[in-house]
């Protein structure tokens, strides 16, 4: 309650009888929660979707299946990209490549990231329906507008494997039911698992480097694509103005190299 109220959120708590009358496919075992009236979800693959369409509205030019092999530098300044196949050049380059950035070459240091593996399940249940955004601990459940509820989710350091495993299943199963018993008898529609790009210090990497036209944007761990908006605005502003209008500074992607120097300047 003090950390939403303290960020100027919306949120109350709520007595067991309350619960229940609102969500009543919740555990008897529910003795009280928090309601968080403001939260709202967003369907991922839809507003990727979306978002490209309103690139290529805007002229962007997509080079889809040919990935960022390496920065272009000449002296200190970054010039674009050297594509699998091809050469971009660009006034300004944006790494946001996920936790991939870490993959293309010279911009490691800048974007030290790391993947988290994040499993998830697509469940449909006409007996236990869940009305609102459901979280317990670090699980949860999303009831979608197709009627689907997507329960997650797994974090796991096992490198760039995305793979479903037995384990990660029954780990969300098993809360996820403990938290509305009635899914047990839900049928699975779906699984998969994603990737999200984790910084050492679990902080977002997003601002200029010390290479004149480098800009990074990652390391935003579970909340990318919620975070998306607003590292936009953050990006488009500097690359239009060179200022914003927040203080970044404990995001800058300087912070890894500052803190490898201090370490090589002690040794």
């Amino acid at each position: 309650m003090a950390l939403q109220h303290g960020a100027g959120l919306k949120a109350e708590a709520l007595t067991t009888e309350r619960v229940r009358a609102l969500e009543p496919s919740l555990s008897e075992k529910t003795q009280a929660a928090i309601l968080r009236p403001d939260e709202a979800c967003l369907n991922t693959r839809a507003f990727t979707a979306a978002t490209l369409k309103a690139a290529q509205r805007k002229g962007v030019e997509l080079h889809g299946h040919n990935g960022a092999r390496a920065l272009s530098i000449e002296r200190n300044r970054c010039k674009g990209l050297l594509l699998e196949n091809d050469r971009v050049e660009a006034a300004w380059t944006i790494v946001a490549a996920g936790c991939f950035s870490s993959k293309i070459e010279g911009a490691a240091a800048y974007a030290p990231v790391t993947p988290a593996k994040g499993q998830m399940i697509a469940l449909r249940c006409e007996s236990a329906p869940v009305e609102h955004i459901l979280w317990l601990e670090h699980k949860y459940l999303v009831p979608q507008l197709d009627g689907r509820i997507i329960a997650g989710s797994t974090i796991e350091y096992a490198g760039f494997d995305h793979e479903v495993t037995a384990g990660g299943m029954e780990l969300i199963l098993r809360e996820v039911i403990r938290m509305v018993p009635g899914l047990a008898s839900a049928r699975i529609e779906e699984t998969w698992a994603g990737l999200r790009p984790d910084s050492p210090d679990h902080l977002p990497i997003i601002g200029p480097t010390d290479l004149e036209g480098l800009l990074i944007a990652t390391g935003h761990f579970r909340s990318g694509i919620l975070l998306a908006p607003v590292t936009a605005r953050l990006v488009r502003d500097w690359v239009t103005a060179q200022k914003v209008n927040v203080d970044w500074s404990g995001l800058s992607p300087m912070r890894f190299l500052e803190s490898q120097r201090a370490l090589h300047s002690k040794a």
